[in-house]
């Protein structure tokens, strides 16, 4: 049974652009806004682009500690989506890396 949650659904996320570092700190998630509940991401396990039909599209996979989150990023809309929430006693085996 896949304990994955599948959300689906666009959400507000403020996020953290650097001047230096490697490609995977650049930017990144820092904090997202899901149902009225404000979600503090603390660490990447994974970012890597990849293309949907014509648009880029940059997949992160954080956690807040708790629970992991797969979150996307379309570079040409401009819009954040959670795709998916992997709560609690199985963190770490859905990012972390």
């Amino acid at each position: 049974m896949d304990p994955t949650a599948h959300i689906n659904e666009r959400v507000d996320v403020i996020a953290v652009f650097r001047k230096g570092g490697g490609i995977a700190s650049l930017c990144m998630p820092a904090k997202m806004y899901f149902r009225g509940q404000e979600i503090l991401l603390i660490e990447l396990g994974l970012r890597h682009p990849t293309v949907a039909g014509k648009r880029m599209i940059h997949i992160f996979d954080m956690t807040d500690g708790s629970n992991d989150y797969r979150l996307e990023f379309d570079a040409e809309g401009l819009t954040w989506t959670l795709v998916a929430i992997l709560e609690g006693s199985r963190v770490g085996s859905y990012v972390r890396h």
